[in-house]
């Protein structure tokens, strides 16, 4: 039984004792139990050799060998390899400073738990390889059921009423492919199964003009099985299904063993899901209806399970990340009226980005109102993170205790309770079919430890060869998942945990609502950190509550800053409107998600690419990526996440609005997010050390951000084309505001006699690339307002000489910003067509990001018509008849090698609509009634300009930091390449 006693005058008190502790504090704690651990299996194993006469099978003369002591301090010294690398490069979960993923140190009753059963390692895929960790795992089955609010037996066993029932699989995604396993081959299939066991000639045809059921419409009313169209045995309600194997026992005796060893021809374990659905004429797939922000592992498990990928359909989400339910209920109606089955509609309890909580009351609803219609379907709950957060709702009915409401500990940390409609939420649990929970999340378990719980019991036996009768309860766990091998340390430890902790509001519920606490908190911080002075703009996922009105935003800031941040928690609780506030803002649990953006000169960035910029910088250096940053150099550890534009739709082009960034060019963004699970980061008022660490590399990445998006004077490069006019086309950068220009313009030479100097180098070196760079410092707006630009030629073995170029012209002028660049690459290769009615020259257009400038002069036409002098002049459209998407993206790994000297190529020329300055997206997008000619290209001249590299530089910081994807979390190969030496160096790993 967890501690009945009244809990010390400070909740947190109580809380500290189940940790090691940030410092160690508690190791005295954790020694005596690793002491007692070790002492204890030293006595089972003497007593047991003991009472069965066994003799010495170590002795003393062997362990003083020297093989036995060279193999014994071999073990010593690799174990000091390990600890030294743990305790050099482990993320140190055990800090108030780690706020990144859903990861804290495990609970003192959850290690012990865990180490003690390890070492008698259990296996609980059958119950006689362990007898006592399999009848823990039934009981922390059952007490997960009962705090989620399913009904359980009781102790007696006496009652005939179907029962929840839950387990341990090793983790969520393994929880949620077992859940689906269920649904999918076994409970939507199984009436159809019992359907053709029931034809004329089969075993139960016996029972056809007699067995009645209660169809989906109409639950009151009895027809006969046999009458039911395939329509309607798909959609029997849950508990109907679940009844049928009773129902057949109770009217015409058929055993469970007759009824299992008739069905296993026609069931789909056997047969396989295709005979049924031949057999029916079923047309439309059954489907799952989830939220686009669903956790990876429901669409794996569609794949393996063969349900495909495709088959889980993504529902819109809201403003708040929470699944639609406007479109959920769209999405179910339409399936109604197509006649396509609902495997199930998942709900999340805590989305793993956001913590949000999705709308089960509604879910619930709609599958009555559906059900009505004749349209059933499963409801699961993923509750892999916010399971647990329900014993912050059940009470303690034996403990008297109550929050003091004066507690005198400078430390002391309240706890907070769920808004309304979270806990409406979690209440509505007990109606939902089965719920994926995971207590090495926010049950601070160690792993593994998943978890799934059926509303009712039976669900369990569809996962076998077995119908689904009221069984044994002492049956092997195993036969009821996909584990061949089943660790009984994870019960044993999830068991102490609950134990010792007590799943109600007193226990594991006050250490969650602590952690909860400090979560509104540090939300507060990330809330009021920016104004509208600051050089910077921190905006939370979640909306504060005047978010909608700019003035009124401003002074709910400035009620935080001077009522919440850097108050002790005490003065906090004191205040009523403070605490409102509080209770107000924030997530639905325990996960505070935000992003950055930065100002120039007073103007808020517009540009999602360099947002994400910014934001990836802070995660990189707010997180270990690489050896040679040691876990204790960081001050502070976040995680990251990328909001896609597929999966959130117009939840994240709200937050870019919320974050003064445009939303047309539908790009992903990259976020921020801390999870809170420690309850000692608002401990004596430490959290504003948390947000100190954080602005203070916030406001040094400012810095970066802000020089690389300034126009400033700088030396610009051009490549030089053209022997009868000269052309120039610019080199740009991706990634750099003074270089984030696609340009190519017309110019003469004021001095004729650097014009024939220039003409005569071009003669003597024709396979040179000659280029141009600005003399000096210049700002490329001024070298077109002037049409002049001083520079210096360079190219071949010539000497570098300075000319002045006049009478400049735009001929195309585009601009790079990311909002402008298209969201695919282009089908065929697109360049820019210019030059004279002699020469004519190419540049390949620069439509999206990474991507390679490809120049080339003088190229060689054979067209079926002639191109119009003025075309040329303006500059035309050529497309290249290879399949640009499929070459894409360029890289020194996958470097532009079709681009060569005398390569050929089918082309077709298009008149270019756009004006000479003219912005994406679509800049490649033709019209036939354009078309100009069409015919071959040759690359004929070798001063062909190549660049891969310089026109995709991701960062100009000589820090050592390469950002190379501005929207992903993932580390690249090159790290990951950094680690396996280290693990090698280190540990010997191959």
């Amino acid at each position: 039984m967890p501690l009945q006693t009244p809990l010390l005058d400070n909740l947190h008190e109580a809380v500290s004792a189940w940790f090691l502790g940030p410092q160690a504090e508690n190791f005295s704690v954790l020694e005596d139990l690793f002491e007692r651990t070790l002492n204890s299996q030293t006595e089972v194993r003497r007593e047991y050799a003991l009472k069965h006469g066994d003799p010495v099978f170590i002795t003393p003369e062997m362990q003083q060998s020297q093989i036995f002591q060279d193999n014994r301090n071999f073990l010593k010294e690799r174990f000091k390899e390990v600890l030294d690398a743990f305790n050099r490069y482990s993320v140190p979960f055990f800090s108030p400073r780690y706020a990144g993923h859903m990861n804290m140190e495990t609970t003192l009753p959850a290690v012990a738990g865990m180490v003690s059963t390890i070492l008698f390692n259990p296996n609980n895929v059958t119950f006689e390889a362990s007898p006592i960790t399999t009848m823990v795992e039934l009981s922390v089955g059952k007490e997960l059921c009962e705090m989620l609010g399913y009904d359980v037996k009781d102790d007696e066993g006496t009652s005939t009423k179907p029962t929840s029932w839950g387990h341990l699989p090793s983790d969520g995604t393994l929880a949620n492919l077992q859940s689906m396993w269920y649904r999918r081959p076994h409970l939507y299939f199984y009436p159809l199964a019992l359907r053709a066991a029931m034809e004329d000639g089969e075993p139960l045809a016996f029972v056809a003009d007699s067995f009645e059921v209660h169809p989906c419409a109409a639950p009151d009313k009895s027809v006969l099985f046999r009458d039911l169209s395939a329509w309607d045995l798909l959609n029997l309600r849950v508990d109907e299904i679940l009844s049928l194997g009773d129902r057949l026992h109770e009217q015409y005796g058929i055993s469970a063993t007759f009824l299992t060893a008739t069905l296993d021809k026609f069931i789909i374990q056997s047969t396989s899901k295709d005979v049924l659905v031949s057999k029916f004429q079923i047309e439309e797939p059954p489907q799952y209806l989830l939220s686009n922000t669903k956790h990876y592992s429901w669409p794996k498990s569609a794949a393996i399970l063969g349900i495909g990928s495709d088959n889980c359909v993504n529902v819109p989400v809201d403003n708040d990340a929470r699944l639609d339910i406007v479109e959920l209920r769209k999405a179910l109606q339409d399936r109604l009226e197509r006649k396509q089955a609902v495997y199930a509609v998942v709900a999340m309890l805590g989305t793993t980005e956001e913590g949000a909580v999705d709308s089960l009351v509604d879910i619930l609803a709609l599958r009555d109102e559906f059900q009505t219609q004749g349209l059933s379907f499963v409801v699961h709950v993923d509750a892999a993170w916010g399971g647990y957060f329900a014993s912050m709702i059940r009470p303690n009915p034996s403990s008297p205790y109550k929050l003091p409401a004066d507690p005198p500990d400078v430390v002391f940390v309240p706890t907070i309770a769920l808004r309304e409609s979270t806990v409406l939420q979690i209440r509505a649990l007990r109606h939902a079919d089965s719920i994926t929970i995971d207590p090495h999340k926010s049950g601070y378990i160690p792993y593994p430890a998943g978890g799934l719980c059926y509303r009712d019991g039976r669900m369990r036996f569809l996962l076998t060869w077995s119908a689904p009768y009221l069984h044994d309860a002492f049956e092997s766990i195993g036969s009821y998942g996909v584990e061949g091998s089943k660790a009984g340390a994870p019960a044993m430890a999830t068991h102490l945990h609950h134990q010792v902790i007590g799943l109600h509001k007193e226990g594991h519920g006050a250490l969650l609502g602590q952690a909860s606490f400090t979560c509104r908190r540090m939300f507060a911080h990330w809330a009021a950190m920016s104004d509208a002075t600051t050089p910077f703009v921190v905006v939370p996922f979640n909306p504060l509550i005047n978010d909608d009105d700019p003035e009124k935003l401003e002074e709910e800031k400035r009620f935080i800053r001077e009522n919440i941040l850097g108050r002790e928690n005490l003065d906090v609780i004191r205040n009523p409107t403070a605490m409102k506030e509080l209770c107000a803002i924030g997530s639905d649990l325990n996960i505070n998600t935000f992003a950055c953006n930065f100002r120039i000169n007073g103007q808020v960035n517009e540009d999602v690419e360099e947002a994400n910029y910014l934001n990836n910088r802070i995660f990189d250096r707010l997180s270990v990526t690489a050896p040679n940053e040691e876990p204790i150099m960081l001050p502070l550890f976040l995680s990251a996440s990328v909001f896609g534009i597929k999966d959130y739709g117009k939840c994240v082009e709200n937050y870019k609005r919320r974050l003064g960034l445009e939303t047309e060019s539908k790009q992903d963004l990259f976020v921020l997010r801390n999870v809170v699970m420690s309850p000692f980061q608002s401990a004596g008022n430490y959290l504003p050390r948390i947000a100190s660490a954080f602005q203070e590399i916030l406001q040094d990445e400012i810095k970066n951000v802000v020089w690389r998006n300034t126009l400033a004077p700088q030396t610009h490069c051009f490549t030089m084309q053209g022997t009868d006019q000269l052309f120039l086309t610019y080199r740009p950068l991706f990634r750099k505001a003074n270089g984030r220009l696609q340009l190519i313009v017309s110019a003469t030479f004021a001095d004729a006699r650097e014009w024939k100097e220039y003409l005569m180098y071009r003669n003597r070196f024709p396979d040179s690339v000659f280029s141009i760079n600005t003399e000096g410092q210049v700002l490329l707006s001024d070298i077109l307002r002037h049409q002049t630009l001083k520079g210096v030629i360079i190219g071949g073995p010539v000497e570098p000489f300075n000319v002045v170029l006049s009478d400049i012209r735009v001929i195309k002028q585009r601009p790079l910003d990311s909002r402008w660049r298209d969201p695919e690459y282009p089908l065929f290769a697109p360049f820019y067509l210019y030059g004279t009615t002699e020469q004519q020259h190419i540049d390949h257009m620069l439509l999206r990001a990474p991507n390679a400038q490809l120049s080339a002069d003088k190229v060689e036409l054979n067209l079926d018509k002639k191109l119009p002098k003025e075309e040329l002049e303006r500059g035309a459209l050529l497309m290249i008849d290879r399949q640009e998407v499929a070459m894409q993206p360029f890289n020194e790994e996958n470097p532009p090698s079709f681009f060569i000297y005398n390569a050929t190529f089918n082309v077709t020329v298009y008149r270019d609509p756009r004006e000479a300055v003219a912005h994406g997206p679509g800049l490649a997008s033709i019209n036939e009634t354009e078309k100009l000619a069409s015919g071959t290209m040759q690359l004929s001249s070798k001063a062909i300009y190549v660049d891969y590299m310089e026109l995709n530089t991701e960062d100009f910081v000589s820090d050592g930091r390469i950002i190379t994807d501005y929207t992903s979390a993932k580390a690249p190969r090159s790290i990951k390449e950094l680690w396996s030496e280290v693990a090698k160096e280190k540990l010997n790993t191959r």
